[in-house]
């Protein structure tokens, strides 16, 4: 992509793709401030006016398209958003500008609407002026809805001016064939674990609960970093409590271990226990196959116990039905709800002959 840019040859439209949280909106933001930077050089000034607006994400040459509540398809959405609504969506902008790996995401929030992709068109028609260009960077793109595609469609057939487009996703194949043929592909792979130890070393002091963030997330960088940071806000051994609260089938109990997360609404330290969750099944999926290399390491007497009680464990099916809920969490959907439902389907996981 350097030789790309200094030959002054990128195209219009670029698609990231790759596993969630391995820094596709990272990049994507990265890229949009070396091309505004005041140096016109690879390696952004990071002083300049414009690299100082990058940092906060408020830009205006550059902006970010996520899933957001819409009143109307007819106007930007931003416009119609109420007081509180406004307040929230400032709030994910400045979390998203101190951390480039955190995931976008407004309460209500039913996709990406063809408003957001007209106002990208409206834009790029007006801001031709100075040094730079116009980018517009649509985090999680397979959410377009159906007009909304269509309308990105329209766009990439007729690129207006400099306006570059990126599009990052996770689920490449949810796009429409006609969007994936105009845009140019970049693949993300997932990251390795030395590059994500070194990368947290940057963030958490302690490198020992780096090193098991790391082990945990399944190369996830994102995971990783909230389990790091929101990891060490709960005893990790509630997740044992929690499975052996499920295993009993003791609906007071697995109540109190929900209410923990759902009543505060923190999705953050949900996703954590729900990233611990997930990889106590893949320890017990390694046990059960003669495999005693786990990550979980201090939790191994317990995950040893849990695989000599329920060896007919569906630990696969238990870890697609934890992902399952990460996604429609991620899609605001009601958490004690959410979490009940995913507790019933992991207690049939875990004694499927009952």
């Amino acid at each position: 992509m350097k030789k790309l840019f200094e030959q002054n040859r990128l195209p219009h439209a670029l698609l990231f793709h790759g596993p969630d949280g391995v820094g596709k909106d990272a990049v994507a933001i990265e890229l949009a401030t070396i091309l505004n930077c005041e140096s016109g050089k690879w390696d952004a000034c990071g002083k300049c006016q414009s690299c100082r607006q990058m940092a906060t994400l408020r830009h205006p040459r550059v902006r970010l398209i996520f899933p957001m509540p819409s009143k109307t398809d007819e106007s930007n959405p931003i416009d119609k958003f109420n007081p509180q609504e406004l307040e929230a969506y400032n709030e994910q902008i400045d979390i998203k500008a101190a951390n480039r790996y955190h995931l976008l995401a407004m309460e209500n929030a039913a996709g990406i609407k063809v408003s957001s992709i007209r106002e990208i068109r409206r834009e790029a028609s007006y801001r031709t002026s100075g040094i730079g260009r116009t980018v517009s960077i649509l985090s999680r793109a397979e959410l377009m809805n159906q007009s909304a595609s269509n309308a990105l469609l329209k766009t990439l057939e007729e690129p207006t001016g400099e306006m570059l487009l990126i599009l990052t996703t996770s689920k490449r194949e949810a796009l429409l064939p006609t969007i994936l043929s105009r845009c140019q592909h970049v693949r993300f792979d997932p990251l390795t674990e030395p590059n994500m130890i070194e990368g947290l070393q940057r963030l958490v002091d302690d490198d020992k609960t780096a090193r098991l963030a790391v082990q945990l997330a399944n190369g996830n960088f994102r995971d990783a970093l909230s389990i790091a940071v929101d990891g060490n806000s709960f005893d990790r051994k509630e997740v044992v409590l929690y499975l052996r609260s499920l295993t009993a089938y003791r609906p007071i109990l697995i109540m109190e271990c929900l209410a923990r997360y759902t009543a505060r609404d923190d999705r953050t330290t949900l996703f954590a226990f729900l990233s611990i969750l997930q990889s106590w099944f893949r320890d017990v999926f390694s046990l059960l196959e003669g495999n005693n290399a786990i990550r979980n390491v201090d939790l191994r007497e317990n995950l040893e116990k849990f695989a000599t009680y329920f060896p007919n464990t569906q630990c696969q099916k238990a870890i697609d039905e934890i992902e399952n809920v990460v996604d429609m969490l991620r899609k605001n959907v009601h958490l004690t709800t959410a979490m009940i439902v995913l507790s019933q389907r992991l207690r049939r996981c875990i004694m499927p002959l009952q």
